[in-house]
């Protein structure tokens, strides 16, 4: 029951300031003040008095005289000087709240190219040390070849792949906006009543223990679960679906059913299809013409931070399983073929996005080749492509599942056109 004015005990809060108070009633006023909005009230009213009582007895120090007895003198010296020592008290202890840090929620495991973070309080980090202990915010993966991996203090794992873009916090349960992009995540057992939630612009995804990869834009949203299972509903209309180990499925805003389906088994071979247009590709799409197919020219793109620091690239993108759904698998034996075209001598950097085939991130793979004015054609051994950067020693020695290629040369800009990109066997 919320207490009236008139219940104010304020000769008792006077003497509680002051210090005059017996142990019983101090422990009674200070309970009444923690949970009775009315004290609370009251209290800030008195300290605010005392402060302007205090400030017109400065700037008149005439009327300091006008007290009638010393004992009155006295007491109202006392009162005040409590007074303001409680000020000071509360106002330590708010700035010290104020100033206290977030507590850290998550760990950076692993960063590869350009990334950003952006903390609640607008502190931006462009460059994040692995290792380093942060609270939730914005996380940002930039380019082709960026990737952040960060685990939860509990040992729930999530990777952002290529340009992804989302916001993690933890508060009761952990909650992650995916406002594009790609996730993949290693999901510790949660409680059942919290279950790690991921809001995509479609769809809402709850999980209480699993691994999976999601990918998201504006009208779409694909699932496909490794272990466990998730609950995904689909925003446009509420529709629900539990979707099981080795399944998958997308919660579209344009089609009418939301489909749950077994993978699709892994495609060894496989072509692009610049003929359909620009879905699934970054860069600048080039429809045919009476002597060209159709094509991607390379896009520039400044990355602030990288492996050289502050360069501009130059790039075009593959994504995939994004326009068919099915995977592909590419294995040490496999071959990346690429034709296209060039107006001046450059060195392209080749990379592979790849996941384990039983789910998880298995990092982004290099290769560079040089190419000569005009057209041309190469083909690249998976084995030949190297962990993290083309001059690394670790190659790859087994199966992967490729999610991304892109095609870039850096600071300079040579033309780069690409018609076709295909994965050969074996």
């Amino acid at each position: 029951m919320k207490t009236a004015p008139a219940d104010i005990p304020w000769d008792l809060l006077t003497r509680y300031i002051a210090g005059e108070c017996d142990a019983v009633q101090a422990a009674e006023l200070s309970r009444r003040i923690e949970t009775e909005p009315a004290m609370a009230a009251a209290m800030a009213e008195m300290l605010l008095q005392a402060v302007l009582i205090r400030d017109n007895a400065e700037a008149q120090p005439e009327r300091r005289a006008t007290a009638t007895t010393p004992m009155a003198r006295w007491r109202g010296r006392r009162v005040l000087g409590a007074i303001a020592a409680a000020i000071a008290l509360l106002l330590a202890g708010w700035w010290i709240l104020e100033q206290r840090p977030e507590p850290a929620i998550l760990r950076i495991t692993q960063t590869s190219g350009s990334v950003r973070w952006t903390g609640s309080g607008g502190e931006v980090r462009e460059w994040i040390q692995n290792g380093a202990a942060l609270p939730g915010g914005l996380f940002e993966t930039l380019g082709d070849d960026s990737s952040l991996e960060l685990a939860f203090t509990d040992g729930t794992a999530l990777t952002l792949l290529g340009h992804s873009t989302a916001a993690i916090s933890e508060k009761g349960q952990k909650i992650v906006h995916l406002r594009s992009g790609r996730l993949s995540a290693e999901v510790r057992p949660q409680p059942q009543d919290q279950p790690l939630c991921i809001h995509t612009p479609t769809a809402l995804l709850e999980v209480l223990g699993t691994r999976f990869e999601v990918d998201s834009d504006d009208s779409a949203t694909r699932l496909a679960v490794n272990e466990g299972r998730v609950r995904l509903t689909r925003r446009v209309d509420g529709r629900t679906a539990e979707v099981p180990a080795l399944h998958e499925a997308v919660a579209s805003v344009k089609d009418r059913d939301m489909f749950v389906a077994p993978r699709k088994e892994p495609q060894v071979l496989w072509r692009s299809d610049f003929a359909s247009g620009p879905t699934g590709t970054s860069g600048v799409w080039l429809p045919a013409t009476q002597d060209k197919a159709p094509r991607l020219a390379a896009e520039v793109v400044f990355l602030p931070k990288s492996g050289l620091g502050p360069v501009t690239i130059y790039r075009v993108g593959v994504s995939l399983p994004w326009k068919d759904r099915s995977r592909v698998h590419v294995t040490p034996g496999s071959r990346l073929r690429l034709r296209g075209h060039a107006e001046s001598l450059a060195t392209l950097e080749v990379m592979l996005a790849c996941m384990k085939p039983t789910g998880g991130y298995a990092g982004n793979w290099f290769q560079k080749r040089s190419v000569a004015a005009g057209a041309w054609q190469m083909e690249l051994p998976v084995s030949e492509f190297r962990h993290w950067h083309a001059a690394a020693k670790t190659r790859v020695t087994q199966a992967l599942e490729l999610r991304q290629i892109a095609i870039y040369t850096i600071a300079q800009d040579a033309g780069i056109e690409i018609e076709s990109v295909e994965v050969l066997g074996d």
